[in-house]
């Protein structure tokens, strides 16, 4: 059975690959002579044939939470697609001193100059308790920064701050990683991973949608016009306070979807059937025309629509052509949804 790091699940990480229950060191070290450390954030697993290090692994403490003994506190937002990731910086270990900073420096270099087949693949795990790490996605460099904190002395203390983009895909195969290591072969790498390799193009988890030149996911909505929270709250009563597609009911996943956009139909931004309640998700793939709604109220999905996530695959992809059942006291103008969709080409 091939091993794999699935994004979201857990694997056990016993600090030794010679604990034959360790899923971690173990299954990246695998038939290498050697793997990684178990030291210290940033790993990187190195490459018989090449300088280039054949994968860098990043384990977070951070599991949303601040760490009371770390003032770099990660951002692990997976489901919104990107990683904002802190170096390793000291008083005492400058971070443009860290050899482990230089590492992931030196890819993002190479990713922003365009050399991306020397760019390695990004790991990233998180740490959610002690012999446990989740795996967060297989990532690729978007920007860094620098910012500093001040610790209990008074003294500003620089680090970098790296931004990764998560690519649209499930699992990483152990074996991909061994490849890298002893051949430089890419042969079993995921296709998200060849694609941007090949021609720069990010397709983000969960959705699959591509990143514009600036690192910007491509959208019709904006937020310029604003929506009265009585309009608001009158939609979410006539719409039950569930999300059209999924029937999700939690308060803080919700949004309210503007079927023509509010940016370009500003006189129809508080229109009461010129919107729909969807799951944050849903309504950012809304937006981003992975799917529609036509005006007979069914699920039409784009061709090119592929999510690595098996919940949009479930609620979008495998619904194509199924009607909606809108609750009795909302309705959707059906020339609303036909002027939204005559502009998609794939409709």
């Amino acid at each position: 059975m091939q091993r794999r790091f699935r994004v979201g699940e857990q694997y056990r990480d016993t600090g030794s690959y010679r604990n034959s229950a360790d899923q971690f060191l173990r299954w990246i070290r695998g038939p290498l002579e050697a793997g990684i450390k178990n030291t210290g954030g940033i790993r990187d697993l190195s490459a018989s044939r090449s300088e280039t290090p054949a994968a860098l692994v990043l384990v977070s403490n951070d599991s949303g939470i601040s760490q009371h003994d770390d003032p770099w506190e990660d951002t692990l937002a997976v489901n919104a697609g990107y990683i904002s990731y802190w170096g390793d910086a000291k008083a005492d270990n400058p971070y443009d001193d860290s050899s482990k900073n230089q590492k992931i420096k030196t890819a993002f270099d190479r990713a922003a100059a365009g050399q991306r087949e020397e760019v390695p693949p990004v790991l990233v795990f998180r740490k959610p308790e002690s012999g446990v790490v989740e795996f967060c996605g297989l990532c690729i460099p978007d920007h860094f920064e620098v910012r500093s904190y001040q610790d209990d002395t008074g003294t500003q203390i620089p680090n970098y701050l790296f931004h990764f983009s998560i690519l649209n895909t499930q699992s990483v195969p152990v074996t991909w990683l061994h490849d890298r290591a002893q051949l430089n072969d890419d042969n079993h790498a995921p296709d998200v991973w060849t694609r941007w390799v090949e021609t720069g193009n990010v397709a983000q988890w969960p959705t699959g949608e591509t990143l514009d030149q600036s690192g910007r996911i491509r959208r019709y909505e904006t937020a310029e016009t604003i929506v009265s929270d009585a309009f608001r709250d009158n939609a979410f009563d006539r719409y039950g306070h569930a999300c059209t597609m999924t029937g999700i009911r939690e308060a803080d996943l919700l949004d309210l979807a503007h079927i023509l956009p509010r940016s370009q139909h500003p006189d129809l931004a508080e229109h009461p059937e010129n919107v729909l309640v969807l799951n944050s998700l849903h309504h950012r793939a809304f937006d981003a025309a992975l799917f529609t709604i036509d005006s007979d109220h069914r699920i039409r999905t784009s061709p090119s629509f592929d999510p690595a996530h098996p919940f949009l695959q479930e609620t979008i992809v495998n619904r194509d052509g199924e009607q909606l059942a809108f609750p009795p006291d909302a309705q959707v103008r059906p020339t609303f949804l036909e002027e939204l969709n005559t502009g998609l080409s794939w409709l």
